[in-house]
């Protein structure tokens, strides 16, 4: 039980948490005594050589957060007996493409990097299209502990990347990097990041959504209106991918955006969705018009003024070969030039040994070799 004896302002102490004057304490513990510094505002208590321990607010509000990071400490060491290294090459096509999106412009071999990925640096670079569809795919890797949180702390914002590579555990964020830049960059002569060509149609069907979400955002950013896709918009957008090219659904969301925007339909916040939903309606009223009418739709480049994120670049520019024609036809003909050559990657198989750990040199207009790095087997395939 502590009893106060005297208690006095001492002008020269201030507290170390608001800096308010402190007063000087003399008091009796257990018929013991003490002297200690207490705040005059915030009640912190200040002993000599830490022989106490304070009760204000903050010092309880710490401990009790010390105590909570400790358990989520232990709970996670218990579950990491029982997790599984995925190997980077199980990954899914979607997540190896959004890893190097990540890392490929904060890796590199000349400059210092740490080993670990700190999302609140990145989160708001232009990663993907959008930062819903960024956030929810960063989420997806830590749920399926892809990335495991490098403090036992709730609010944790740096993560390593936890799988195996060749085998290793642990491999270095460089080898990580090098491996996926091997992937997408050699325009599939170091290996292929997908299980089948289906992986990758799905895959240019949803980052061709996200880059029409980005773009409807972007339209109604200048007017001061939210706006965002969910699952209905998103299955629109898709039948709409299967006959119109996605400048001519630019184009459509344009003129829907303007329409609604002059008739003040639009909300400023999109609350359950209900700007979505309106558009949607008026761009389904325009195109079963186009249809009916016969009109021909037109076709809008994508606005320069909206960035291209680093998730765009990197599959339809430097993985598929394409530029921006990839925005003026529909993704059945772009897929029509796109899946033979995946398919032969995602099926070649080494003759003798039956290995896919290919290593591939060929001339696109007469030859292609396959050299098997497990029994060093050659297959020689003539396109003329």
């Amino acid at each position: 039980m502590l009893q106060i004896l005297q208690k006095q302002l001492d002008e020269s102490a201030f507290c170390p948490l608001c800096q308010a004057s402190m007063y000087y304490i003399e008091a009796e513990e257990f018929e013991k005594e003490i002297h200690f510094h207490q705040c005059s505002h915030c009640h912190h208590q200040v002993f000599p050589n830490q022989q106490g321990n304070c009760h204000c607010e903050t010092c309880q509000s710490k401990r009790r957060k010390l105590i909570k990071e400790t358990r989520l400490q232990e709970t996670r060491k218990l579950k990491k007996k029982d997790d599984f290294e995925i190997g980077l090459d199980h990954l899914s096509f979607l997540h190896k493409l959004f890893l190097l999106s990540l890392l490929d412009n904060q890796v590199h071999e000349n400059t210092h990097h740490h080993e670990f990925i700190d999302w609140e640096i990145i989160k708001y670079h232009s990663i993907t299209p959008n930062y819903y569809f960024q956030s929810q795919l960063f989420n997806q890797l830590i749920k399926e502990n892809i990335l495991v949180p490098k403090d036992f702390s709730d609010d944790a914002h740096q993560y390593y990347i936890n799988v195996r590579l060749d085998g290793y555990s642990e491999p270095s964020l460089f080898s990580i990097t090098t491996q996926l830049r091997h992937w997408f960059y050699e325009n599939l002569s170091q290996g292929i990041p997908f299980r089948n060509s289906e992986e990758v149609k799905n895959a240019l069907y949803v980052v061709l959504y996200q880059e029409i979400v980005q773009f409807t955002q972007h339209y109604c950013r200048t007017w001061g209106i939210q706006i965002s896709g969910n699952k209905n918009f998103q299955s629109f957008c898709y039948r709409l991918l299967d006959s119109l090219a996605v400048g001519q659904i630019f184009y459509l969301i344009q003129t829907a955006l303007e329409y609604l925007y002059q008739k003040k339909a639009l909300q400023v916040r999109n609350e359950n969705f209900i700007n979505t939903n309106i558009l949607k309606k008026t761009v389904q009223q325009y195109r079963e018009r186009a249809l009916a009418e016969k009109w021909e739709t037109s076709t809008l480049p994508r606005p320069p003024n909206i960035p291209l994120s680093k998730m765009s670049e990197i599959l339809f520019y430097q993985f598929l070969g394409y530029d921006e024609g990839i925005f003026f036809q529909p993704v059945w003909k772009s897929w029509k030039k796109i899946e033979p050559r995946l398919n032969f990657y995602s099926q070649k198989r080494c003759m003798y040994c039956g290995s896919n750990e290919l290593t591939v040199e060929y001339d696109a207009q007469n030859y292609v070799t396959l050299f098997c790095r497990n029994c060093k087997h050659q297959d020689h395939y003539f396109t003329q």
